[in-house]
């Protein structure tokens, strides 16, 4: 288990970088993806004349800006809550790529991709909770092979086997988060936090969500402390068109263990949204199939989750 990894859970991702067309093409969509921009309710983009206002969608509904509840769409589009469109009771997995930088030289240090797989649980009109799990794998920049070292040190899958996190909707529409259960005791440990969201034309919803860590290690486990940043940036047609799939980029700087633990690390990767096992690119698929094979669905439900971090603990 890879012991200095990430805050939520994924998502996502698009294999780039050193090996050429090699990683790329094992995850390119095969649907248009619009471009956007994001913040705290869905309020339009109004930074002068929208570039959609003259522009002719092929959908036929027109979404009003002001009746997108963002709290609602957030479930819907993360997790595949609700009814009708956009929603799937199965769960939806965010699968993508990227790469594993050196900051600040830019030397890609390795090939980065995954999945998050995740289902929602209504707790009450304003609490939303994710149960999900998530795995990411390391590949060679230059043989697309995934790494089994680096420099000596042993590289390992980053692994969560379950994770529960909460939503919260504000009396003032804000949208909030905690991570109740994570490969990391981060509970209550992050700081308050806003999800931010903001309309750019009628069918293109944006959500931002922040994650700042700062919180102390172990002394068996080394001491000192575990910091990092990460954004989180979702864009979608809140009509939830099937031939536009929700998208989302992540950014992140801290420590990846064992390529760096000095908390200068960048990782970056782009993602889209499937609703099936199946979607997902056939190198996942038979990785999956060959030693992960829990990963294909979300957790069961909250006692799973509690199951799962008691055998942590007691490992």
């Amino acid at each position: 288990m890879w012991t200095r990894s990430m805050a939520l859970g994924l998502l996502l991702l698009l294999a780039s970088g050193g090996t050429g067309n090699r990683g790329a093409a094992a995850f390119s969509p095969s649907t248009a993806v619009h471009d956007a921009h994001t913040k705290p309710t869905a309020q339009a983009y109004t930074n002068g004349e929208s570039p959609l206002a003259n522009h002719s969608w092929d959908h036929p509904h027109q979404p009003n800006a002001q009746a997108i509840d963002p709290f609602e769409a957030w479930g819907t589009m993360r997790l595949g809550m609700g009814d009708g469109p956009g929603s799937n009771p199965e769960g939806c997995f965010w699968v993508g790529g990227g790469s594993l930088y050196e900051a600040y030289s830019g030397k890609q240090l390795a090939i980065f991709e995954g999945f998050d797989i995740g289902k929602g649980v209504r707790l009450g009109d304003n609490h939303i909770r994710q149960l999900s799990r998530k795995i990411f794998w390391f590949r060679d920049p230059v043989t697309g092979e995934i790494m089994q070292e680096f420099e000596g040190k042993p590289v390992k899958p980053i692994q969560y086997d379950s994770q529960m996190i909460d939503y919260h909707r504000g009396d003032d529409g804000s949208i909030t988060y905690s991570v109740e259960a994570s490969l990391r005791l981060l509970k209550d440990q992050l700081p308050n936090l806003e999800i931010t969201s903001q309309m750019a034309g009628p069918h293109c919803m944006m959500i931002n969500i922040p994650v700042f860590l700062d919180i102390p290690i172990a002394e068996e486990r080394g001491g000192g402390r575990y910091q990092a940043w990460e954004f989180y940036d979702y864009n979608f047609d809140p009509t939830f068109p099937a031939d536009r799939p929700p998208t989302a980029v992540w950014c992140r700087q801290g420590s990846v263990p064992p390529f760096n633990t000095d908390s200068k690390a960048v990782l970056r990767f782009t993602g889209y949204r499937v609703d099936s096992f199946d979607e997902l690119p056939e190198r996942m698929k038979e990785e999956v199939e060959r030693a992960y094979p829990h990963f294909k669905t979300p957790p069961r439900d909250e006692r799973e989750v509690e199951e799962i971090q008691s055998l942590r603990k007691s490992v």
